[in-house]
């Protein structure tokens, strides 16, 4: 089963034998020992790719069911409990990923010897199941009720912009004057309509239809093109918060904020919650708010 879950997550026999150190022969082999106890066919193979059958979309799940329940049988008879072992697979937003969560990762390797990270750094939703991810961070609103949510935090989101772009086009004093403003356009938000934009006023949230000469599908896109003087963006403060101080960036309408949004954990519905997520997010939720992510903090 641990072997066909790999495969799930790798796409192929090839990956998937090099991450469990085994030969190819080896993987394919067992994957078809498989499919005859069971008596259908798991995986779709051609030429090209490989797909799992329906059969094995749903197998995988009780896979990883059935493997995280021994290993959560052989923690409560471990010593140590609350160590965390084997492979933890997470998907975070890449600019905290690679500011925040990276550098501190030694440390809890160290306090941790026998876990084995795989990060991922994307900002977009990841499937879970089939991308093969144990855990993943996410900021903003989330409706997938597939999945546990943990909220880690709110963190609070400013909008801002280069001086070269207010020196062409003015800072604006009221949200009013947004009409006559551009915004860089973060298209996994607004991928086809205009940019739409929230402000808090007088305990009144208002949104705001802004126009874009640019759209970007990433963090590090949409900070690029603020400074280049493409656009006002919004975006947590803790992301900008070095060009700030350095007055790359410059906030403007500090008094008409977006609404904060929260920063989310998420993790699949399963009977036993291995012991390396439940610690990973602790530790990632001490080391956030200790990095003052968070607003207040």
């Amino acid at each position: 089963m641990q072997v066909f879950i790999q495969v799930m997550k790798s796409g192929n026999f090839t990956r998937a034998a090099e991450a469990l150190r085994l030969p190819r022969s080896t993987v394919s082999t067992l994957i078809q020992e498989l499919e005859d106890r069971l008596g259908v066919q798991l995986l779709r193979r051609t030429t090209r790719r490989m797909t799992p059958t329906f059969e094995g979309a749903q197998f995988v799940k009780t896979a990883r069911e059935i493997v995280d329940a021994i290993e959560a049988s052989e923690q409560m008879f471990h010593p140590a409990s609350q160590q965390m072992t084997g492979r933890l697979r997470i998907d975070m937003p890449s600019r905290i990923g690679r500011r925040i969560i990276i550098p501190a990762l030694p440390s809890l390797i160290a306090m941790h010897p026998e876990v084995e990270l795989e990060v991922s750094m994307t900002d977009r939703m990841v499937d879970l199941v089939s991308e093969g991810i144990d855990c993943v961070i996410r900021v903003g609103e989330l409706s997938d009720s597939d999945l546990i949510c943990r909220k880690l935090g709110d963190i609070d989101i400013i909008t801002c912009a280069s001086p070269a772009y207010l020196a062409g086009m003015g800072t604006p004093a009221t949200p009013d004057a947004l009409g006559t403003h551009q915004v860089v356009n973060y298209a996994s938000r607004f991928p086809t309509a205009m940019p739409a934009w929230e402000y808090v006023a007088q305990g009144k949230l208002n949104v705001v239809t802004m126009s874009s000469v640019i759209s970007v599908n990433n963090v590090e896109g949409y900070l690029a093109a603020a400074l280049a003087g493409m656009g006002l963006i919004q975006i947590p403060a803790f992301d900008v918060r070095d060009l700030l101080e350095s007055a790359e960036l410059i906030e403007v309408l500090p008094q008409f904020r977006a609404p904060s949004m929260p920063l989310t954990f998420l993790y699949a519905r399963r009977r036993n919650v291995p012991a390396r997520i439940r610690i990973f997010q602790h530790w990632v939720s001490e080391l956030l708010s200790k990095e003052g992510v968070f607003n207040g903090s």
